[in-house]
């Protein structure tokens, strides 16, 4: 079993309308012999933030991030999904398609070293 902290945020290609989302370092467990990443991701954004992944919660990219020596690595995944909002000048709810950019870190458990007095 390993932990997971998995930080989600939202755009709009249109730059109508913004989500902040909720999930932010959330602590997951995650069993990488019995669970595919993909869903997790899929059921916290629902559970969370009450979004929808489309494309069958398949990611449409990877999160790269730069390291100190000018190469990148990946460090998530970016997803799209829908989502119903009541924009404040509309009379019925608006249907917005998102970028879901999810990031992933492994929390790995700290090894003290035994303090003899």
């Amino acid at each position: 079993m390993r932990k997971l902290l998995i930080t989600v945020n939202y755009s709009d290609n249109t730059d109508k309308f913004w989500w902040d989302s909720s999930i932010k370092k959330l602590k997951v467990d995650f069993d990488p012999d019995k669970q595919n990443i993909h869903e997790v991701i899929k059921e916290v954004c629902d559970e969370e933030d009450g979004m929808e992944l489309t494309y069958k919660g398949k990611p449409q990219g990877n999160v790269y991030r730069d390291t100190k020596d000018g190469s990148s690595k990946v460090v998530g995944y970016m997803y799209r999904g829908k989502s119903e909002i009541q924009d404040r000048n509309m009379r019925k709810p608006v249907m917005v398609f998102w970028d879901v950019w999810v990031t992933i870190e492994e929390v790995v458990e700290f090894k003290f070293e035994q303090i003899l007095s």
